[in-house]
């Protein structure tokens, strides 16, 4: 029906889109075009046509990018991703609010003294916000599953490890009709192979109710 492009003279990536509530849609990804640094995170607004309403640009002086983006109750839109700029580590996880027309209400970081990220952002029944990731900094492996809870400011109200000795990554979390979470993504640790579906089910804490791998002899 139609394609569009969108950036500068340099990269641009886009690593998440949602249909809005106006019929338009919202991306998010990382832009070395435009911004303060070597790369930040870079959010567009279209209309149903796909034409650019607005564009926005969040970040410091090293790399920022967001993998997911979701439109909030409010009309505005929640971001989760990465940052080298702030934050306590080499790589923090990154959760940026902005209200309906793309200017940041508040930012906030998570993680420890190494890299830790998220790919996944869902606004929850209470307000809230819970991300999913990887975590380098905690946790009982190289890699592990990384979850995190915030009120609707953005405060974290818990955090939540996941994994074996090896390497396991989060690529979804979203919450359940019984008020607690569901995770998914891949394993190293477990399973029958050399990697498999690592499917992790928790209560409204964030403390595991259940965990299960799928797959055969190779990777999935």
């Amino acid at each position: 029906e139609w394609q569009k492009t969108f950036g500068g003279s340099d990269w641009d990536l886009a690593y998440s889109v949602e249909q809005t509530t106006d019929g338009g849609y919202i991306l998010a990804g990382d832009t070395g075009s435009y911004g303060a640094g070597s790369g930040d995170v870079y959010l567009i607004k279209t209309d149903a046509a796909g034409n650019m309403e607005w564009e926005k640009t969040f970040g410091g002086s090293a790399g920022d990018y967001a993998n997911s983006v979701q439109q909030t109750t409010d009309g505005g839109y929640i971001m989760a991703g990465f940052t080298e700029s702030f934050g306590a580590g080499s790589g923090d996880v990154y959760l940026i609010k902005t209200d309906a027309a793309g200017n940041m209400e508040w930012q906030k970081t998570f993680g420890g003294s190494a890299t830790d990220y998220a790919v996944s952002v869902q606004q929850t029944t209470d307000g809230g916000y819970i991300m999913a990731g990887v975590t380098m900094s905690y946790g009982a492996g190289l890699f592990d599953f990384y979850l995190v809870k915030a009120d609707a400011a953005g405060n974290m109200e818990w955090q939540k490890t996941f994994g074996g000795s090896d390497l396991d990554d989060a690529l979804y979390a979203g919450q359940t009709a019984d008020g607690g979470y569901i995770v998914v993504g891949q394993t190293f640790s477990y399973g029958a192979g050399i990697s498999d579906f690592y499917l992790v089910k928790t209560d409204a804490a964030g403390n595991m109710e259940w965990q299960k791998t799928f797959g055969g002899s190779a990777y999935d």
